[in-house]
């Protein structure tokens, strides 16, 4: 396995935090973004890719606000050049009315069918997406192998239910021993992991009885957000 996937997959299962998952995809976003807006931009082969896919509005936001206003200024130039380019190359024919849908070669069909997927892609959502699947192939490549790697997912807490929801899809494709394997070491311990967290939301509630009132939160101050993290991951 590529030890440059190894790494972020290891230096997150050590992260103090319930999910792993959630701090790799944490740190992809933050060194994407940080690639994108480096001197990257200036090669050629990742400034047609910016040109192809361009970016959504998350992460136009979180170029913005690293900083980088004349990196991010060349990129962009470039990109709305591109999308102008192809207008200009689609609008070209017989604008003469025809009934929506009935004629994809039209050129406003045309046109408003390439801006639909330009708005709809971002290259930065590519990149994150690509490396991410490669980061849960190399976490189960070091489960399988057993030893002190293995040892450390098996001392996780628990997951977010979207990236529970991802490892039980992956599972889903082993065969019968991996399966109840897998079934052993992770599922038991999600359902320990979320009945924990509904006590402590039932005791959170209860503390606004008055008759509780006098008795210790116990573990159920910050519940609420610990329930928003693995019901809604804390980075997608």
């Amino acid at each position: 396995m590529d030890r440059i996937h190894t790494i972020p997959v290891l230096d997150a299962l050590r992260e103090p935090k319930n999910c792993a998952f959630c701090v790799m995809r944490e740190n992809l976003e933050r060194t994407s973004v940080q690639f994108i807006i480096s001197p990257a931009y200036m090669e050629d082969d990742v400034r047609r890719e910016t040109n192809r896919a361009g970016f959504c509005k998350l992460h136009l936001s979180a170029m913005y606000d690293a900083q980088n206003r004349l990196g991010m200024a060349l990129m962009l130039h470039t990109h709305l050049l591109c999308i102008n380019k192809k207008i200009q190359d689609l609008s070209k024919g017989d604008l003469t009315f025809k009934w929506p849908g009935k004629n994809k070669s039209d050129p406003i069909e045309k046109t408003r069918d390439f801006l639909q997927k330009t708005d709809a892609s971002c290259y930065v959502c590519e990149r994150v997406e690509d490396t991410f699947e490669r980061y849960i192939d190399t976490f189960f490549h070091l489960w399988g192998k057993g030893g002190k790697e293995a040892e450390l997912i098996a001392s996780q807490k628990g997951y977010c239910l979207p990236h529970f929801i991802k490892l039980l899809d992956v599972a889903a494709g082993f065969g019968k021993s991996k399966r109840e394997r897998f079934t052993e070491e992770f599922v038991g311990k999600q359902q320990n992991v979320m009945k924990e967290l509904a006590d402590d939301i039932e005791w959170f509630t209860l503390k606004f009885d008055h008759r509780y009132s006098e008795e210790s939160w116990k573990n159920s101050r910050d519940a609420l957000l610990r329930a928003m993290a693995l019901l809604g991951g804390e980075n997608g």
